[in-house]
């Protein structure tokens, strides 16, 4: 239903332009920041996740295409280490369906696909977090079979074993 392709460079400075954007504003609602703090804190998280761009080693930069390759969204995962044992696990950075192509199942597919590829890579479990100010984006976690597992300000950690 659909593929995950990496982004060109052309995508990859949109897609910072926008999630950067989006992030500020959920600082604003989840942290109680002004936007200048939460623009300002968002440039510089994006920027330290990401100090290679769309060469960081272990970072994923997808567009979500449809059956008929066009671009629904996009999707950015990374993997990490776990602190407590030698295993890694994918983390759910951003995802975004495009307004027009909502609802019609491409975000758990995405998330579907995502999985997949980290198990294939040695992932044994998958995270994410989600603000409070997103219901739907917790209902569609919990339909992907993800569970609450850590709550803190402004959200709550997903999991789901892989």
């Amino acid at each position: 239903m659909i593929t995950l392709r990496k982004m060109t460079e052309d995508e990859f400075r949109a897609f910072k332009k926008s999630s950067v954007a989006d992030y500020a504003v959920d600082l604003m609602k989840g942290r109680n920041l002004s936007p200048e703090q939460a623009l300002m804190e968002a440039e510089e998280e994006f920027d330290a996740d990401l100090p290679d761009g769309l060469d960081t080693e272990y970072s994923f930069m997808m567009n979500v295409e449809d059956e008929n390759e066009n671009r629904v969204g996009w999707i950015y995962f990374k993997y990490y280490a776990r602190e407590d044992d030698d295993q890694y696990y994918v983390f759910l950075e951003d995802l975004l369906i495009f307004e027009s192509e909502r609802r019609k199942g491409f975000a758990s597919a995405a998330i579907h696909e995502m999985n997949t590829l980290a198990r294939q890579d040695g992932c044994s479990s998958s995270v994410l977090f989600v603000w409070d100010h997103n219901p739907e984006g917790m209902s569609l976690y919990e339909k992907c079979g993800y569970k609450p597992y850590n709550r803190v300000e402004g959200g709550t950690y997903m999991v789901k074993e892989l």
